[in-house]
């Protein structure tokens, strides 16, 4: 380690073990309350209270996400972004059957973030070295895809390079993509008839999303191994005995580039309109989401492995490993270093990192937090990312990433060679930035802490989960960007607008000196 290390990565290594027990607390504390993606108020708060109170600059609400925050420590060039993702996974809880739980190890990938964060806040504010550190809270990675929402709106323009940490069963450097995704749902329209005396006089709005299917399952044979085409009926009709006169299904395609995933998602278009015509019915297409594929660099993934390698692999104790083998296949925790393959693999699976890896250098450093062939999503992931094995491995994750980020700092030259790899690699292509693009308020959970009944809008401060610390100000609830009701402490107020069902408004919190923070949503 000592041979390739210089001083302020030899520290880093140093203070990594030193902040494990901050880790742990973190990530322990996720875990025993996990939060589905776009409704983690509470892990959010914990993290942005723990940036604000360890000197880091702090954004919180960004990108239309209450739970969203942005932290950040340090002055001037490269500037490396930190992703921290928290989100957990319904119906995995090994502690309260069918509550969430976390069985992707989010609570670990945050935890790895915050301690990241502290050991080069330390090794910076030494002064040997510069450059910023910049912390993305991004929930909803499960499903919401936060991040693609940053990049669109130019939240990440100014970053030079990212880094990920997620969990996994394998000490490595990844280097597989994985798939872009596009998700829309198809609504048909019909004519409603009574299915048993009169059923030609009605158009079936059902046949058409069966007909659909079955093209669409037709297709499969005429697309690249890579495409996956996923559906649900998400709605069939009423009755049995009428004839549909409204049906639904919501469509995924997977491909692993996007002109691809494109290619073939207009190809589903085009058997949604067949199946339309087909049954005299309507069809509107409406767009749900999308992520892209990761764009791997060869030259980040070499320089992640060269300090993985350095690092070595996670030191397990021996309970760590017995305690393991009760998992996966069996055979225990990956104790060695696995080297970068010759060729980029891919897999099926879908991150909205891939949409930062578009526009900055990206690369992600696994490490064996879970016993080998643990299936992600699963309760046996979530029972192990509350064990010890999980963080001691989190410290070979966090010496990797911080030392290779030091790297960076030190040698900027680097950075603009990576910048060119990555121009290189886009080969012109780019990615398709829309700043309007906003996420749903009403995919949003009202806000906690405000009540709305007719034109009464009700503020109660102890239970604004997101409002600051010490907070100076008022909160308002806005509709359109027109005050509603303002607060300056818990209380009751007439809506100073009219408000209707349907309406949208957002719960904001205004400091003394102007500044806002959305901290949430409520939706009549």
């Amino acid at each position: 380690m000592a041979e390739i290390f210089d001083q302020n990565q030899q520290r880093a290594v140093e203070l990594t073990s030193q902040y494990r027990a901050v880790m742990e607390q973190v990530g322990r504390t996720l875990w025993a309350r996990p939060e589905v993606g776009l409704e983690e108020y509470h892990s959010a708060a914990l993290l942005i209270d723990l940036f604000r109170r360890e000197g880091f600059r702090v954004t919180a609400g960004i990108g239309g996400f209450p739970t969203g925050f942005v932290a950040e420590f340090g002055q001037g060039e490269p500037v490396a972004a930190i992703l921290c993702e928290y989100d957990a996974l319904p119906n995995l809880s090994t502690t309260n059957p069918g509550a969430n739980g976390h069985g992707c190890g989010h609570n670990l990938f945050a935890a790895a973030a915050v301690g990241t964060a502290l050991v080069l806040r330390d090794v910076l504010k030494e002064g040997t070295v510069s450059g910023t550190i910049r912390v993305y809270g991004t929930p909803g990675e499960e499903n919401y895809a936060s991040k693609a929402y940053y990049v669109n709106q130019g939240l990440m323009d100014d970053v030079d390079f990212s880094v990920g940490f997620h969990a996994h069963d394998e000490n490595k450097v990844n280097y597989t993509v994985s798939a872009g995704t596009l998700t829309k749902s198809y609504t048909f329209h019909g004519k409603p008839a009574h299915a048993g005396n009169y059923p030609w006089l009605g158009n079936s709005a059902l046949d058409a999303v069966e007909l659909m299917n079955v093209a669409c399952n037709y297709l499969r044979e005429h697309v690249p191994t890579d495409v996956r085409i996923q559906y649900i009926i998400t709605k069939g009709g009423d009755a049995p005995n009428i004839v549909p006169e409204i049906a639904q299904s919501l469509y995924v395609v997977r491909a692993a580039c996007r002109a691809t995933m494109d290619g073939v998602a207009d190809r589903v278009d085009d058997c949604a309109h067949a199946a339309a015509l087909a049954t005299g019915c309507t069809v509107d297409i409406d767009y749900v989401d999308r992520t892209y594929n990761t764009v791997l660099l060869r030259e980040y993934a070499e320089l992640a492995q060269k300090h993985l390698d350095a690092v070595g692999a996670p030191a397990f104790t021996q309970e760590e490993l017995e305690n393991a083998r009760q998992y996966g296949d069996g055979s225990g925790l990956h104790q060695q270093i696995t080297p970068l393959p010759w060729a980029e693999g891919y897999q099926g699976g879908a991150t909205d990192e891939g949409d930062v890896s578009w526009i900055m250098p990206h690369v992600s450093i696994y490490v064996s937090n879970v016993a080998r062939n643990t299936p992600g999503h699963t309760l046996q992931m979530t029972a192990q990312g509350n064990c010890s094995a999980a963080y001691t491995a989190m410290e070979t994750q966090v010496k990797a990433i911080s030392t290779m980020i030091l790297d960076l700092f030190e040698h900027p030259q680097m950075v603009e060679t990576l910048k060119a790899a990555h121009e290189k690699k886009l080969a012109g292509d780019r990615y398709p930035k829309n700043p309007s693009y906003w996420p749903d308020p009403k995919a949003f959970l009202n806000c906690q802490g405000v009540e709305i009944s007719g034109q009464e809008i009700t503020a109660d401060f102890s239970q604004l989960i997101l409002l600051p610390e010490s907070f100076s100000g008022q909160v308002t609830v806005e509709k359109d960007g027109a005050v509603a009701a303002s607060f300056t402490g818990s209380g009751s107020a007439s809506s100073q607008i009219p408000l209707a069902e349907g309406d949208s408004l957002t719960v904001v919190a205004v400091s003394d000196d102007g500044s806002r923070q959305l901290i949430g949503y409520w939706n009549l």
